[in-house]
């Protein structure tokens, strides 16, 4: 009896033991993608094989569908919660040739298929490459490892998927989620000449050749450049950067990741957009240009807005290394929404005569170096010349109102931050940033 007691005790501990270790495999992570000066962003949840990506909007154009992709159906389904429809997209399984130069293979030989009917169509090249800089560092606990991708897409000129040749180079850290282990390949890039989806009548044959021995993953920072062309000279280029606030694990709802009760399935995926409200494109679109155009933003000395609530930012204190006043500035631009305005100020004295609601004070308590940059990139082979370093750092805000002297929210930053020090120290900041505008809202 006491034997038997022990084995179901061992079996209980090894099966809890199992439960907490599949808990730890479920994550939420908040990202921000920076694209032409206009931030959006989105919250990820990943639990086993799946993941869930809600989109922000930018500039009060309409947001992109949520996407669960459910990899061990081999399946995307893309929602609009307001229509309450949602959309299935298998994962492609097109037939393409691909060519991996780094492994010698005998061509195989295939018999052509019998002609039934003329279609139209040509064929696109495209060149994938992976390089692996043997960097690694830390990132939320992970090994993060630095990648380089290069991905150019050369259409022939009877194509009918595009016309004008794509680059896009990729510049990032990946990790490796546990579990997820939905396939993190080479992906062909939506073209944005493509606005028509491929007609039957006409189709497309993709030629792949691929070199490089790297493994992507899961992007915790990328900087994504695409350039547009007509095979001889450079038609449009834009640059999107990605970078990762917050990455938690948590208890996730196995139904985030379902398709939800009581929605209908539309087979046509351009009924999930949503129509433009150019009104509140143009509104958004002047709170961007007053939140970047330093001109544009409140004086001091300015009356203040009718209905708003101004506070006067205080210029950060407690660390001789960073740029004080650029910091000062950039505190002041972040702090814009709904009923709130910032203006910079030198005391709070100055903030009360400036019509201020409250004044912000933020001391850096510690701001600490996470890595040695300069003498490892010597070492490692095909590093990155200018790649940054990260900083642990800890911040305390005082958001204080002017009318009573009460502490209104007083937020606590403590946190590993990528980047140059005065870059890391932006990023803490909008950390606490965030706080303050929900604590006078």
């Amino acid at each position: 009896m006491k034997k038997n007691l022990i084995v179901l005790a061992i079996v209980a501990i090894v099966f809890l033991f199992q439960q907490n270790k599949a808990e730890a495999q479920q994550y939420k992570l908040r990202q921000v993608t920076n694209m032409m000066g206009m931030k959006i962003e989105s919250t990820i949840y990943v639990k086993g094989m799946r993941k869930r990506t809600e989109p922000g909007s930018m500039m009060g154009m309409p947001s992109s569908p949520i996407t669960i992709e459910q990899c061990d159906l081999q399946r995307t389904i893309k929602i609009n919660d307001k229509k309450k429809l949602y959309y299935i997209e298998p994962f492609s399984k097109e037939d393409e040739e691909i060519i991996d130069e780094d492994v010698k293979t005998v061509p195989k030989t295939k018999t052509p298929p019998k002609p039934t009917t003329t279609q139209k169509g040509g064929i696109i090249y495209i060149s994938y490459s992976i390089t692996d800089t043997g960097e690694r560092k830390k990132m939320y606990g992970f090994n993060a490892r630095h990648l380089w991708t290069s991905n150019k897409m050369v259409p022939s000129p009877e194509s009918c998927t595009m016309k004008d040749s794509l680059l896009i180079k990729t510049d990032g850290w990946y990790i490796d989620l546990p579990q997820f282990n939905c396939p993190v390949n080479y992906k062909r890039y939506n073209n944005p000449q493509q606005t028509d989806r491929q007609k039957p009548e006409c189709t497309d044959k993709f030629v792949t050749r691929r070199r490089g021995k790297g493994k992507l993953g899961f992007p915790l920072v990328e900087t994504t450049t695409i350039t547009m062309g007509d095979g001889k000279k450079t038609t449009s280029q834009f640059e999107t950067n990605l970078e990762t606030l917050e990455l938690t694990t948590a208890k996730l709802d196995s139904m985030l990741f379902e398709i939800p009760i009581g929605y209908t399935e539309t087979k046509n995926e351009e009924d999930l957009q949503d129509k433009l409200d150019i009104n509140d494109i143009m509104n958004q679109y002047k709170k961007n240009n007053n939140n970047n155009d330093g001109n544009d933003k409140p004086a001091a000395n300015d009356p203040k807005s009718s209905g708003k609530l101004r506070i006067g930012v205080l210029a950060p204190t407690g660390n001789e290394e960073i740029n004080s006043s650029e910091l000062q500035q950039y505190l002041t631009g972040i702090l814009i929404g709904g009923n709130v305005e910032a203006v910079t100020v030198s005391s709070e004295e100055e903030a009360k005569s400036s019509q201020c609601d409250y004044s912000l004070a933020t001391t850096f308590v510690r701001i600490k170096s996470g890595s040695k940059v300069g003498g490892l990139l010597k070492a490692v082979k095909n590093a990155d010349p200018n790649a940054a370093s990260s900083f642990t750092i800890e911040a305390n805000m005082i958001l204080k109102n002017l009318a009573n002297g009460s502490v209104k929210t007083q937020p606590k930053i403590d946190g590993k931050f990528e980047g140059k020090i005065d870059d890391a120290a932006k990023k803490a900041m909008d950390d606490g940033s965030r706080q303050v505008l929900r604590a006078i809202k």
